[in-house]
């Protein structure tokens, strides 16, 4: 297998594994993602959202699953050029078709209106073929048609996903009120927190829910982005 992904052979057949060498994202998530999970990202813009939903998705990948990631952000070819800036390359895996991307402001434009963008999200089968689906941003794709009982209602959605063992990833604004129910929701719920140090910005996850881990999960950790190497995961002296 290549992309220093563990051998699928080696992976329980409850987890999608997301191991790379490269990196210990893998360790501090309890040896993988727990099969049927929802799972939310939240932080602020700038915080590293989309860069640790990049890279889980290129391990879920690396690992020989297959997934879907759906961008409010970047068109293909910008999304091809980040992932090979951050060495993962994931042309062959939309080659062989265990990947597929769906832009979406890039193609339809910002002018409009997202209020049947929830529904759209129910009501196209495409989305959920794949193993591991990825909405980047949900709170900014659905920000229109956005409230608490549309939320509870997508959720109630996605349980019925999770029953054929897919695991869906969103990530969000953390100021986005309308969320409140996938936060208290979802399986795994992850909280990116930026504070200055002397040394520049400081990144720290924070892992508020953890359900079904197969192993230890770290409470925090401390990360970074460096071009040419992906997602640097720093020394920490907080665990779980």
């Amino acid at each position: 297998m290549s992309g220093g992904a563990l051998e699928v052979g080696n992976l329980r057949p409850d987890l999608f594994g997301i191991h790379l060498k490269q990196d210990e994202l893998a360790v501090k998530m309890g040896g993988g993602i727990p099969r049927g999970s929802t799972m939310l990202i939240e932080g602020a813009e700038g915080s590293g959202r989309s860069v640790l939903s990049q890279r889980i998705l290129y391990g879920v990948l690396a690992n020989g699953h297959s997934a879907t990631y759906v961008s409010t952000e970047m068109t293909l070819r910008d999304f091809i050029d980040q992932m090979y800036s951050l060495e993962y390359r994931i042309d062959k895996y939309l080659m062989n078709g265990n990947f597929q991307y769906f832009p979406v402001y890039p193609l339809i434009g910002e002018s409009r209106n997202r209020t049947d963008f929830l529904e759209k999200l129910m009501s196209s089968p495409q989305l959920y073929t794949k193993d591991f689906l990825i909405i980047d941003s949900f709170s900014t794709l659905t920000k229109d048609s956005l409230d608490e009982r549309s939320c509870v209602k997508y959720m109630g959605f996605l349980k019925k996903q999770m029953k054929l063992n897919k695991t869906i990833l969103m990530t969000a604004d953390e100021t986005c009120k309308a969320v409140d129910p996938l936060r208290q929701a979802v399986d795994i719920y992850m909280s990116i927190k930026m504070k200055s140090s002397g040394q520049g910005m400081v990144r720290m996850v924070n892992f508020m829910r953890y359900q079904r881990a197969k192993k230890k999960v770290d409470d925090q950790m401390k990360i970074r982005i460096e071009p040419g190497i992906g997602l640097v995961i720093e020394i920490t002296e907080v665990s779980g």
